[in-house]
């Protein structure tokens, strides 16, 4: 049923297509703070400043950074339809968006800190407003670059190929996400698919005037979108040449479409370039443009191209927001078979090779324009490609078309999955923000700890379990605000040795804790990275630090209890550590004794059955939780002798790994040491093993006894 529309109704289906993109957009821009998507704040003050001042010059660097515009070296046409479009607005609480997160992530994938800047609860003016506005108009745009790669699609090879075309650009993460955020890069997008679009139709038989004065529109609005704009003169070209190579167009048809395109290009974009020239005699801005982003004598890096492709597919945010690892596999595959697919076309489709000459020749232009620019300005990003998101999604169809036929669309349906989700999982766990509750709810770990103004009143773990490389995740409830805006940290401690394996410190609920309500007690999830270098770990309940302090590496609040008492530091039990790449030893002697049903020994590795007075004697105990305990038990461990009197004795819990975080079909194993008197007479002894609670009650063993027993013989 869905082929059949894709082939009986097109437009409705392409009307659809847009539909679904806007809603989902719309979800993106609703879970992504103002200012968190790529320069969305410096974007936002272009148009500010545009209302304020007029078009921008663009001064030295400090001042530029400082003012916190640094986009003004952009051309001015998304600005300038963005000011009319908030021109009612005042925005004079603009400067309350644009405090910084001092320990934001910014460019570095992780899992704190995501945000590039500090959000208030409530703000005074209306920029609110403007911002919505812009994102809303940002959308808009996009939604014309996906008509507009529909109908190329549409044009050149079928409708269906249009509309698989248009869905796949649609289930791009990083587009949707450019798309609802004040980006320039969506009217150069749309500009770029627009002329594609009219050069399509001059290369299959539009040889009207109204058509050609309109790609000279489409380029002009496209240089004065964005720098490399100037792919679209390129566009121009390759449609003469190959209108000339196919032998539909003449020498004298060429050469007047060609007059008439870049003069009206000309046209529309003088004035710009005068002005540019007038003010820093070059116009194209290039060396003022440098001086703000210029790569210097760095080299350009086979890395930044690797960054480009991933960030084209998924990183959102300031570039710290990656998807799953799945993803990237799945668009490698994508791109590979689709690849070898359009060959596989061209080479059997000798006949009209042209519409796949065209796009291919569109998206070189693009290609050599972004290469060049890259050898002069600091670092890539992948929606410099979007230009010709929709000329390569169109080559993908095309060759997915050649695999798989007429079931091609359904290749966008993994990126379509990963983008529906994307709103309501990644995007809110990258920008955890305050909630107000009422009470602390039973299931929480009560704290009640002061740390001068502020306090903590409780803690509840997201996940029980932490394994190797994913973040430790607590839900925090406090209250207080700090007039010197401390800051809060926590610090992830290994209980065997002491040593920090993970931390953080982080604006809780992306807040200043300077601009908090009192009265209110809030509610925030906090993720605490852990160390990505760690050697293999054993199980373990990690502890956890916790904290508020002011300034970087300044000083920590004071804690204390509700009742005045003066506290240390705050340390709780935290999440069990998992870690895969740890495998535990063999034990020498393969054993099956199974405490009260739930602790499970299987086996132990004894120094030595044989002993001397003052000797060391060690054991390595192989463990396993084969049912649940809610208490902590300790181990009852020692040396009797032959009349049963304890020689010696080493009791206590296991060390950083309580019995009621056992984790049922875990295996741990525990060293245990004792150091034998020196006056040990020689004769037979029994090394003891067990469990008892904190009212001394002991686990039994399956045959009734308490302890289990390893034979030892004293020299």
């Amino acid at each position: 049923m869905v082929f059949r529309w894709f082939d009986r109704a097109p437009d409705w289906v392409a009307a659809a297509i847009i539909g679904w993109f806007s809603l989902l957009a719309i979800a993106f821009a609703a879970a992504t703070p103002f200012g968190e998507a790529p320069d969305e704040v410096p974007h936002f003050l272009y148009v500010h400043y545009v209302l304020e001042e007029g078009l921008p010059i663009v001064g030295d660097k400090a001042s530029v950074f400082a003012r916190g515009d640094t986009q003004r070296s952009h051309p001015p046409l998304y600005y300038l339809i963005g000011a009319l479009l908030v021109a009612d607005t005042h925005r004079a609480d603009f400067a309350e968006y644009m405090p910084l997160n001092p320990f934001g992530s910014i460019g570095v994938v992780s899992s704190a800190n995501l945000n590039n800047h500090l959000h208030r609860q409530s703000y005074s003016g209306d920029s609110g407003i403007a911002f919505w506005r812009l994102r809303l108009y940002s959308i808009v745009l996009a939604c014309g670059t996906l008509w507009f790669t529909y109908l190329t699609g549409k044009r050149l090879f079928s409708a269906p190929v249009g509309l698989a075309a248009s869905l796949l650009l649609a289930s791009i993460p990083t587009f949707i996400h450019i798309s609802s955020s004040i980006n320039d890069d969506n009217l150069i997008t749309l500009m770029s698919a627009l002329c594609i679009y009219l050069c399509a139709r001059a290369l299959t038989g539009d040889s009207s005037l109204r058509n050609t004065l309109l790609v000279g529109l489409s380029v002009g609005a496209g240089l004065l979108s964005k720098q490399h704009g100037i792919a679209l003169l390129g566009y121009l070209g390759l449609t003469a040449l190959l209108g000339l190579w196919q032998r539909v167009w003449t020498w004298r048809y060429a050469s007047r479409w060609l007059l008439i395109t870049v003069g009206v290009a000309a046209l529309t974009t003088s004035w710009w370039y005068l002005r540019n020239v007038m003010l820093y005699g070059d116009p194209l801005a290039a060396e003022v443009t440098l001086a703000l982003w210029g790569r210097g004598d760095r080299p350009l890096l086979l890395a930044e191209f690797e960054a480009i492709w991933f960030s084209f597919w998924m990183i959102l945010g300031y570039f710290n927001i990656r998807g799953a690892e799945w993803l990237y596999v799945y668009v490698g595959a994508l791109t590979l078979l689709g690849g070898a697919g359009l060959a596989w076309w061209m080479l059997r489709e000798r006949t009209d090779r042209l519409p796949a000459a065209f796009l291919a020749g569109c998206f070189l232009s693009l290609n050599v324009v972004v290469f060049v620019m890259l050898l002069r300005v600091a670092g890539g990003q992948g929606r410099i490609y979007f230009p010709v998101a929709g000329v390569f999604a169109l080559l993908l169809i095309v060759g997915w078309r050649a695999l798989i036929g007429k079931f091609a669309p359904l290749v966008a349906l993994p990126l379509a999955a990963m983008s529906l989700i994307t709103p309501f999982t990644y995007l809110p766990r990258a920008y955890p923000t305050l909630d107000v509750v009422d009470t602390v709810p039973p299931t929480a770990t009560r704290l009640a700890i002061r740390a001068e103004t502020l306090t903590l009143h409780a803690y509840a773990l997201e996940t029980p379990i932490l394994v190797r490389g994913a973040p430790l995740r607590l839900t925090l409830y406090f209250s207080g605000k700090h007039v010197e805006n401390a800051h809060f940290f926590a610090v992830v401690v290994n209980p065997r040795t002491g040593e920090g394996i993970g931390g953080v410190d982080t604006f809780l609920g992306m807040a200043a804790s300077a601009d908090l309500n009192p009265d209110r007690l809030y509610r925030t999830t906090v993720s605490i990275p852990m160390l990505t270098d760690l050697p293999p770990q054993p199980p373990m309940q990690v502890q956890v630090q916790l904290g508020w302090r002011v300034g970087a590496g300044g000083r920590a609040l004071p804690l204390r209890t509700l009742d005045g008492a003066p506290l240390e530091s705050l340390v709780v039990n935290g999440a069990v550590l998992l870690d895969s790449a740890w495998q535990p030893p063999l034990a020498e002697t393969r054993v099956e004794a199974t405490f009260g049903g739930a602790l499970r020994l299987m086996g132990y590795t004894l120094s030595t059955a044989t002993v001397r007075g003052g000797d060391d004697l060690s054991i390595t105990l192989h463990w396993e939780g084969i049912s649940p305990l809610m208490a902590d038990y300790q181990l009852a461990f020692g040396v009797l002798d032959e009349r049963d009197q304890i020689v010696v004795q080493a009791d206590g819990a296991p060390h950083g790994y309580p019995t009621s975080a056992w984790q049922i079909g875990v295996p741990f194993v525990e060293r245990r040491y004792l150091r034998l008197p020196p006056d040990l007479p020689s004769g037979a002894y029994r090394l003891y093993i067990g469990w008892y609670d904190h009212n001394g009650e002991r686990l039994p063993l399956p045959n009734g006894e308490t302890l289990y027993f390893v034979p030892l013989r004293a020299e």
